[in-house]
């Protein structure tokens, strides 16, 4: 499919209306299957992978090539503006793990209580031209995110049908006010046990597409053994981890100069355990996939 084809889909506001016109709490569809407080339907027959606050649904044709991913982002606490709310998810989802343009055309739907911005656009996924399609539902003080992630128009209609399957308990969360649209944490750290950092470094080495899907934007907390501490050039602080995957030297967290206090606990070559939001793997040298990265890092 070429590139000028891709460009119409992603900035289309047709493609928009379409699916923004089937949102949010449908009566005529069925729910069979509900991720907290939010029911949808599944597309059949696609594989299912689950973690926790997260679902996604895929399917790939190895004859032809072309896929699709659907991952649904359960309820987190909203910043208290919808599209605040849809920069955040976007950046965090699309942005940073896919390399997609910062300010994407949008359409906003109001249906039943909840405000609706959709927004796509074309990216290059593991060299492949795709569409990233994603939809931030705002209300009640919290958000849900779909995106979908596919290289053929055909695909479309499963999408669609997701969508319009969704519904949503009608109950508030409050607003986190620390929030903002350019390096919020999504949700609080999913466990209070804290994982090896190389566990977590290894998911990404085995296969990125997955772990992309199932960690990028999620909050977690990973102990491991500290390697350096140091303030960069804009004053923000880097703490690295010592890893044992051959192709991720080290994990990178970055902290706001806020934390300082917390991570002046922490010292070089002792274990140490830190909260973040998961961005994956970063550039190294010649821009070689070389470093798992954190954001918005705190010590617990």
């Amino acid at each position: 499919m070429s590139s000028k084809h891709f460009c119409r889909l992603s900035f289309g506001l047709g493609l928009l209306t379409i699916l923004l016109t089937y949102l949010c709490v449908s009566p005529t569809f069925a729910q069979s299957e509900k991720l907290g407080g939010v029911t949808f339907t599944p597309p059949k027959g696609w594989k299912k992978t689950a973690k926790e606050n997260i679902v996604t649904y895929s399917q790939i044709n190895e004859t032809t090539g072309k896929y699709c991913v659907i991952t649904l982002y359960g309820e987190t606490p909203g910043t208290g503006s919808s599209k605040d709310d849809f920069t955040r998810e976007w950046n965090n989802l699309v942005v940073k793990p896919l390399g997609a343009a910062a300010n994407p055309e949008t359409e906003t739907e109001l249906v039943e209580g909840w405000t609706a911005i959709a927004g796509g656009a074309a990216v290059d996924f593991q060299g492949i031209r795709s569409i990233a399609f994603l939809t931030v539902l705002s209300g009640g003080g919290k958000t849900v995110s779909i995106l979908g992630l596919f290289n053929d128009e055909s695909y479309l209609p499963n999408l669609v049908a997701f969508n319009s399957s969704i519904g949503i308990a009608q109950t508030s969360v409050a607003a986190t006010p620390t929030s903002t649209p350019d390096s919020p944490p999504r949700s609080a750290a999913t466990t209070s046990a804290a994982m090896n950092v190389n566990a977590l470094a290894k998911e990404f080495q085995d296969n990125e597409v997955r772990a992309n899907q199932m960690w990028i934007g999620k909050r977690v907390r990973v102990n491991g053994i500290v390697n350096t501490i140091q303030i960069v050039a804009d004053g923000s602080i880097q703490l690295t981890f010592k890893t044992s995957i051959t192709n991720n030297n080290m994990a990178r967290c970055h902290f706001n100069k806020s934390q300082s206090a917390g991570v002046a606990t922490l010292t070089a070559h002792v274990e140490g355990t830190v909260e973040g939001t998961v961005r994956g793997l970063g550039g190294g040298f010649d821009n070689s996939k070389t470093f798992f990265l954190l954001e918005d890092c705190v010590v617990p």
